[in-house]
């Protein structure tokens, strides 16, 4: 990516071009012998002024930036460095320059001199690149929001060697970067499921990781064996740990559904950033158990005219996709009702054995819902205290 001069007019430039032009028309026509430093003076101020004009022509023609790493993946908070090649091949230096750069506030520039505008952190270096050379400028930042961010503006501001004032250079083009930023799995909201997972409470009685449907029956515990898979009723009767016994052909899959509306308005619920973490740490989750599972949402992509989703996978692959996927989520976008996502769902998608969902459960959205509960799918939503089995019959449940 290359720049372009900025051109304006130096008032300290003009008037001393103008003197020089007087004093020279004065001699000519009216035969005034001038003073020989006057004469001397002017002969250097026109070289200045010469050589000036030369340097602001070209100082930008072989002048170039680039982001050395393309793409930065980071979670919310964490502290990283764009590294900045600013390259010169051609035969003017640098001296003393600045550049400012301007990028999405997803992310925090050290040194922020934005002074508050919407969107924008700004952030300004000092350089010095000699001819036919270059140098790497290291600029730190921290990932202060979940999203995708970038440098979408910068300027630099060259002194002038042989004048007045400065050279401002505009970017001309695009700088290929990004900086991608996963919601926080490790938030301080998501340590009452880590606790709950821990005891085996948590997936005893939300079943999730494993079908009880599929058990078929139990034996005395060992110490390898997951404290998920203790059949606590079981060890009550008998006195001893017993383990549940699961048929090998048992096949779990998830399938994540993102309401991304509040319950009487299009914008996104109050804590959708929430939502997204606890979303990062049970898929987490999923990962290490190795059950697949897919995300899909109510937003609407223009590129295909359907739904936001990520299909179905597992694996560590998969969660790479699964964090980028909600890095890239614009709550503040065309989304539909969350009842005509559950009826597409139901018509297109394969029912899988457990159903997530985010957001409030009205009348017309249990209504889809009882319809997966009758294809045998176990339904869970996800709320403020992790994710519940949802009751179709129940009264409306409390919302994310």
């Amino acid at each position: 990516m290359g720049f372009k001069t900025d051109f304006k007019d130096s008032k300290a430039m003009t008037f001393f071009i103008g003197a020089a032009a007087i004093l020279f028309i004065i001699n000519i026509f009216y035969s005034i012998n001038l003073n020989r430093m006057i004469a001397v003076s002017l002969g250097l101020f026109i070289s200045f002024a010469l050589l000036n004009y030369l340097y602001e022509k070209n100082i930008s023609k072989r002048l170039s930036i680039e982001v050395l790493n393309k793409e930065i993946r980071m979670y919310k908070n964490q502290i990283d460095v764009i590294r900045i090649k600013i390259t010169q091949d051609g035969i003017l230096p640098i001296l003393d320059g600045q550049i400012s750069l301007s990028a999405g506030d997803d992310i925090r520039f050290d040194h922020d001199i934005s002074t508050g505008i919407r969107q924008h952190t700004i952030t300004a270096i000092k350089f010095t690149v000699m001819p036919k050379s270059s140098i790497i400028l290291e600029v730190p930042f921290r990932a202060d929001s979940r999203g995708v961010s970038k440098i979408f503006k910068s300027e630099i501001r060259i002194p002038q060697i042989f004048g007045f004032d400065s050279i401002d250079l505009k970017q001309k083009g695009k700088i290929d970067h990004e900086i991608i930023i996963y919601p926080d799995r490790y938030a301080v909201h998501n340590e009452e499921m880590k606790n709950q997972m821990a005891q085996g409470t948590f997936m005893q009685k939300n079943a999730l990781f494993s079908d009880p449907l599929m058990t078929t029956g139990t034996r005395g515990y060992l110490p390898r064996d997951n404290m998920r898979d203790i059949h606590w009723k079981a060890s009550a009767r008998t006195g001893e740990l017993q383990t549940r016994i699961y048929e090998k052909t048992t096949k779990i899959s998830w399938m994540i559904l993102i309401n991304l509306r509040s319950e009487n308005s299009y914008a996104p619920p109050k804590n959708i950033e929430e939502i997204f973490e606890k979303l990062a740490f049970i898929t987490a989750r999923a990962t290490q158990a190795d059950i697949p599972y897919r995300i899909i949402t109510n937003m609407v992509t223009f590129e295909n005219h359907s739904f936001f989703r990520l299909d179905e996978g597992a694996g560590k692959l998969h969660y790479k996709r699964t964090l980028e996927s909600l890095a890239r989520l614009n709550t503040v976008t065309y989304t539909l009702d969350f009842e005509r996502l559950l009826r597409h769902v139901q018509l297109h998608e394969e029912t899988p054995t457990h159903i997530i969902f985010t957001g409030i459960a009205d009348d017309a959205i249990k209504k889809e819902l009882s319809a997966f509960n009758k294809k045998g799918a176990s339904i869970f939503q996800l709320n403020d205290f992790g994710i519940v089995p949802f009751r179709i019959e129940s009264d409306r449940e409390a919302y994310t």
